[in-house]
């Protein structure tokens, strides 16, 4: 048996300690460590794939090429994880994942992935039955960008709103241009569709500029966002919102949920500045916490035994609350959230499925 097991965390940078998930899963290995309750030593490490198809593949390639990579958590993010996932599938180590939450990962007969974090289909869907049956949308207009996160999730959207009798009235899919931050033509679909609300499939960053050209441009719509824009309230043009705006979150917020009341306390005590944006700092934690059960239950150390554990799980009773999964590793009944964001804060509603 060995002394010791590394578990990879694959994020974007090195710089680990801006990722709340990496913070909360460092918490769960030092905190099992100290109890002394593990068969080996349990090492935190970073793989680094710097958003680059190329890097991200050798780098996950580097990895499970060591004998003392045990298990992989990440990426947080939808479409590295994509171009990574047949890596780790190959070499038979368990993955989990947090955040990303693209249909893509589980939907390729793959039975070493499980992630904590709602399927877009759940997510997709939900978001369409608030835009139509709890925001009250007429005139639909959706903008996606061309990843493996925006493109899958904007469809589900449209199909959800289509099938409740709400067709969209503009589906706008990043071209080229839109790629190069030139919005012009995206601009001028949305204000000739006359929407009463826009829904983004659209990262923070861009949609933060997308919104603020809008409300310049007359348009009064109801924005709508997926948890791509969970970290901060960029949908929110302030003076200029009619209506504050929405988006959805596809994890537990550790505020309200009363099984992660003690996370909360731990988390916050260690890292104190990450409650500005700790989104998915639970889900990460309950991944790390289920890899270092599994690592428990094996009769050997080795990645086999390990995906095995975890292939025969069952119910988990964590941050999260009851977690159980679905053949393709997705959580069965997953909670989607909805916030609204005003003055710079994400003020949380409900959830969707009892608003609907």
């Amino acid at each position: 048996m060995p002394d010791s097991v590394t578990i990879g965390f694959e994020l974007s940078n090195d710089d680990v300690y801006s990722v709340a998930g990496w913070c909360a899963a460092e918490m769960a290995i030092d905190q099992a460590n100290a109890a002394g309750n593990l068969p080996v030593d349990v090492k935190l490490e970073v793989i680094v794939n710097g958003k680059d198809r190329d890097i991200s593949r050798k780098a996950a390639a580097d990895f499970v090429a060591r004998k003392d990579a045990i298990a992989v958590l990440g990426p947080t993010n939808s479409a590295m994880a994509v171009i990574s996932q047949d890596v780790y599938a190959d070499a038979g180590i368990l993955q989990m994942s947090s955040e990303a939450s693209s249909p893509l990962l589980s939907n390729k007969g793959y039975t070493h992935f499980f992630r904590t974090v709602a399927n877009d289909e759940v997510q997709g869907r939900a978001l369409g039955q608030a835009a139509v049956n709890y925001i009250g949308g007429k005139r639909i207009a959706i903008l996606n960008e061309d990843s493996a996160w925006g493109e899958p999730i904007s469809k589900i959207f449209s199909d959800e709103i289509t099938r409740l009798g709400v067709p969209p009235v503009l589906h706008f899919g990043y071209t080229e241009k839109e790629r190069g931050l030139n919005y012009d033509d995206l601009i001028d679909a949305v204000v000739e569709a006359k929407p009463d609300l826009v829904y983004f499939a659209v990262y923070w960053n861009q949609t933060h500029i997308i919104t603020h050209i809008l409300r310049e441009r007359g348009v009064d719509a109801v924005f709508l966002g997926s948890d791509a824009l969970k970290p901060y309230a960029f949908l929110e043009v302030p003076s200029r919102d009619k209506e504050a705006p929405y988006h959805s979150l596809a994890g537990i917020d550790m505020m309200v949920k009363q099984s992660a009341r003690q996370f909360l306390v731990d988390f916050a005590e260690r890292y104190p500045k990450m409650l500005d944006a700790p989104q998915y700092a639970p889900e990460a934690y309950d991944c790390a916490n289920m890899i270092l059960e599994c690592i428990r239950r094996a009769p050997q150390v080795t990645r086999s035994d390990v995906l095995r554990e975890m292939q025969n799980f069952g119910t988990y009773s964590g941050a999260l609350g009851e977690i159980s999964f679905t053949p393709e590793g997705d959580l069965t009944d997953p909670d989607i959230g909805l916030y609204r964001c005003k003055d710079g804060q994400r003020v949380f509603v409900d959830l969707i499925k009892n608003l609907v």
